[in-house]
């Protein structure tokens, strides 16, 4: 049910989406399926530290005339019923893991205290969201940058220690669609993928370096922020009714941290 504003009259569905895959982050209000706002984390200032700043910004365009009770963000009173978005999306992983801890518990804290629901969304997908422009939806008004139908795309992101997460993705009406899971390769067989891929498909993400294998792929960059591309996938899932429980929200790293392998290594030197 559309929440009502303070004069009884329905508002559109509003959604506050919040990411950290990288070692920045951003954030965006959506209204309907139109993303009102976006601010990006800045780089000299620990997420931890600029997060909460950025959400209370984002917050104050959500029927800006109420006023709001002086308590802390994640207070269950500090948004009203016309001033509390009817969902936060986070993307979950694969990603920084301090990055990917701080959204998810944000994420978690705040739906938890203002009693909405989550909507979660991979890394990967949401990094293949941003290659298209922001009126993505309205294709006739960039047909030069709308992919052709049956386009590939292939994302890669930088998982460091020698490694890269990957996706694949096929151009659909309704936007991008996996071609399955999200794969962690080692250099080689990164390497391997880049130069086994058909001429033509798009590439995109941090793990497209210079020297790469890539000549033959159209490498295409960002038409907007990741926090804009996430907020317009999880309205699309929000509508659809394809939510989470703040309590089941978690970071999904798809490996061990560099703590965890190493202690597991000296587990298993000791046991020998």
């Amino acid at each position: 049910m559309d929440p009502q504003t303070e004069y009884g009259s329905p508002r559109p569905v509003i959604g506050l989406a919040l990411e950290v895959i990288g070692r920045e982050g951003s954030v965006a209000l959506i209204q309907g399926d139109k993303v009102v706002q976006t601010l990006e984390l800045p780089s000299d200032v620990r997420a931890t530290a600029s997060l909460t700043p950025a959400l209370q910004t984002l917050l104050q365009a959500i029927n800006p005339g109420e006023k709001r009770p002086e308590t802390t963000l994640a207070g269950s009173d500090f948004c009203t019923p016309a001033t509390r978005p009817d969902y936060i999306a986070v993307a979950d992983g694969p990603g920084s893991f301090t990055g990917l801890r701080i959204a998810a518990a944000t994420a978690k804290t705040l739906a938890y205290a203002w009693g909405i629901p989550v909507v979660t969304l991979d890394s990967l997908s949401v990094l293949a969201a941003a290659v298209l422009p922001a009126n993505s939806f309205e294709k006739d008004s960039t047909p030069a940058e709308w992919p052709a139908p049956g386009q590939r795309l292939l994302v890669g992101l930088d998982a460091y220690r020698g490694q890269t997460f990957v996706g694949w993705f096929r151009e659909q009406d309704s936007g991008w669609a996996s071609e399955g899971p999200v794969e962690l390769l080692d250099r080689a067989h990164w390497l391997e993928a880049l130069e086994s891929a058909a001429a033509g498909i798009w590439v995109t993400g941090d793990a497209m370096k210079e020297g790469l294998p890539a000549d033959h792929l159209k490498t295409v960059v960002r038409q907007q922020s990741l926090a804009s591309a996430l907020a317009r996938l999880a309205n699309q899932k929000y509508l659809a009714g394809q939510t989470t429980d703040p309590m089941d929200v978690l970071p999904k790293y798809f490996r061990p941290s560099a703590a965890e392998e190493k202690a597991a290594a000296n587990q298993t030197g000791s046991a020998k």
